[in-house]
């Protein structure tokens, strides 16, 4: 970036905290259902990315310079909130015994990674499918990725999942 290039702050901040607003909307639209819900987090994400690809451009830019610099304290706060709702939603899920004890870590990264990164590949012309048509093998795979995470984390052996903390269970408990 050119240093007289100006930082687009209030479109990416805008941009993020929509997303994030959907985000916690499907969190409550699904509070009783992980699976629907991780599969509606990966497709909004495509979803998000295809309906306006600009503004995904933008966001994948600038986000880091926005977030250190003159954004950093507005999307703090923004994050702060949006990743309590992620939580709660994570935590009452696992206490519901709906899903498997996984770390927020965890899920964010076998949910979010995945649609990321198809999201670039689509950004730099290299997809010959739309995202939307990713949707639902991806939202599946997310959710067996989670299952398989939670087994492979609550199985007894530490070594199926080397470098992986413990999950913890909805009392509490590492397991």
């Amino acid at each position: 970036m050119a240093m007289s290039e100006e930082l687009p702050v209030e479109e990416v901040l805008t941009a993020l905290e929509d997303y994030q607003r959907q985000t916690v909307g499907l969190y409550r639209e699904h509070a009783d259902d992980p699976e629907g819900c991780v599969k509606a987090l990966v497709r909004l994400h495509l979803d998000w990315t295809e309906a306006d690809p600009e503004r995904a451009k933008l966001v994948s830019r600038y986000r880091g310079p926005v977030m250190a610099g003159p954004g950093k304290d507005r999307l703090n706060s923004s994050n702060a909130a949006y990743f309590a709702e992620s939580k709660q939603w994570l935590k009452g899920s696992v206490e519901s015994g709906a899903m498997p004890p996984v770390s927020f870590n965890i899920l964010h990264a076998l949910v979010f990674a995945p649609t990321q990164e198809l999201a670039k590949l689509w950004l730099g012309g290299r997809l010959k499918k739309t995202p939307s048509e990713y949707a639902a093998p991806m939202g599946d795979a997310a959710w067996a990725g989670i299952l398989a995470a939670g087994a492979a984390l609550n199985s007894g052996d530490p070594g199926a999942m080397p470098g992986v903390e413990p999950a913890v269970s909805a009392n509490g408990a590492e397991s």
